[in-house]
């Protein structure tokens, strides 16, 4: 009975868990979009990587792989899992994504993860763009530390499909950081 009592109590303290539709864009331009619903037991399994997260860098480490499992995600729905990192002249696969693609997608896992009040050292700030020689644009999501104000950048366009992302200072990527 005591047991029940405390179940109980739980239901009303812990905060309910819903599932997510997010838009997953790909072929690029965000010419092509899916709908990614993440259901109330993944979102529990995602939560858990920021559960025991004591400071900003081990944050944005549990972002990184957060954001790599909603691309693992986001491929049961979209033929994203065959992309490549860059923009190879030669890929015209149907999951093909560029650099608008991947930073509106990971701004809006940012924003899932940022709803979910998993972030206890950052805010999600949108996206960010460079242009550093004039015609070589690319975008980015942002990521700003609310301790020291540092903005960082959580780029996924540079590697291929799995690969964990590029979280780096937001000065070093705006100067063309590419790894």
């Amino acid at each position: 009975m005591m047991q029940r009592r405390w179940l109980w109590l739980f239901t009303l303290v812990a905060p309910p868990v819903f599932s997510a539709t997010l838009t997953v864009c790909y072929h690029y331009g965000c010419s092509r979009q899916a709908a990614l619903e993440v259901d109330a037991a993944q979102i529990r399994k995602l939560g858990q990587r920021f559960a025991r997260v004591g400071s900003a860098p081990a944050e944005r480490a549990a972002v990184a792989d957060t954001v790599r499992a909603l691309y693992r995600l986001a491929a049961r729905v979209a033929p994203i899992a065959s992309d490549q990192g860059g923009n190879p002249a030669a890929d015209d696969s149907a999951g093909r994504m560029d650099c608008i693609d991947h930073s509106r997608n990971v701004e809006g896992f940012l924003a899932l993860i940022e709803a979910r009040h998993w972030l206890r050292f950052h805010r999600a700030a949108g996206r960010v763009h460079r242009a550093p020689w004039l015609v070589n644009d690319h975008y980015a999501a942002r990521l700003d530390e609310t301790g020291d104000g540092q903005s960082w950048v959580v780029d996924t366009w540079f590697k291929d499909f799995g690969a964990p992302p590029e979280v780096v200072p937001l000065t070093i990527w705006k100067e063309g950081y590419s790894p």
